[in-house]
């Protein structure tokens, strides 16, 4: 795929935030500090239920739809996300577009640790750096974003969450990215329904693709899934899960929304 001005703006902005970071602790620094560490909560047994799993997203802002909650406490809201029942939480890392960070990270990791609730790192990742970063604050799970990366760097960073035991969640949003996170070792599969270059939104996307998907990973469904019917559509379509950010984060009733968006049948 071909980046768009949005998206290239945001991966140049992210490689001199990661270049400053290296250039304070090096690489070879994060590799003897995470071997400190204990194993993340493994992410993949979410999917042993029933029920179509939840990955709830936590964001201040998004390059989509702007401020979304700035001022956003993330200890009240990761703590109402767990009370509702979500299945994972997914944090968002990015600062320039998404007023992320790694702090956040390991806020809402060290609140999930304790609640045996594994936390997926959402972020542009296209440095194992990133994911030792990831892995040092906390992360069960990392996205892996297939139209970013050339195939060397996507089975580089595969292949390094898989040493870190970390589950790489490897999205894509067309059939030839699909092919290309197979061919790499790809386990779970994130249809994005976003396309990130104009970020027009459509369900379509995971219903042309979900069925070229083998049966035996695990599919999960983000982006521009707000009601209960939207869900029950991806279960229909074969997901094992759904990624919900904006529609949760606006709710009038965070709790209920999650229990109404939780409470679907895997239809796989």
């Amino acid at each position: 795929m071909q980046l768009g001005s949005v998206l290239k703006q945001i991966i140049e902005d992210k490689k001199k935030l990661v270049d400053e970071s290296k250039y304070k602790v090096s690489l070879q620094e994060l590799k003897i500090k995470t071997t400190e560490i204990s194993k993340p909560i493994d992410f993949k047994n979410i999917f042993n239920s029933n029920e179509i799993s939840l990955i709830a997203e936590i964001k201040r802002s998004s390059a989509s739809a702007g401020d979304i909650l700035p001022e956003l406490d993330l200890y009240n809201i990761t703590n109402a996300y767990i009370e509702g029942g979500v299945s994972a939480i997914s944090i968002l890392t990015e600062k320039t577009r998404f007023g992320g960070s790694l702090s956040d990270l390991k806020e809402v990791a060290s609140i999930c640790k304790k609640n045996n609730v594994p936390v997926l790192q959402k972020d542009f990742i296209f440095d194992v750096y990133q994911l030792y970063e990831g892995a040092l604050n906390g992360a069960s799970a990392a996205l892996i974003i297939v139209s970013i990366l050339d195939e060397k760097e996507l089975n580089q960073l595969i292949k390094t969450c898989k040493d870190l035991s970390i589950t790489p969640l490897v999205e894509i949003f067309n059939e030839h990215e699909l092919h290309l996170a197979l061919n790499n070792g790809a386990d779970v599969i994130g249809i994005n329904n976003r396309n990130l270059n104009n970020l027009e939104t459509s369900l379509k996307v995971f219903e042309e693709l979900s069925p070229m998907v083998p049966k035996d990973k695990i599919l999960i469904s983000e982006s521009g899934i707000k009601t209960i019917e939207d869900v029950e559509l991806m279960s229909e379509q074969g997901a094992d899960g759904v990624l919900v950010g904006e529609s949760i984060l606006k709710s009038k009733n965070i709790n209920d929304h999650i229990k109404k968006l939780s409470n679907v049948k895997k239809c796989k």
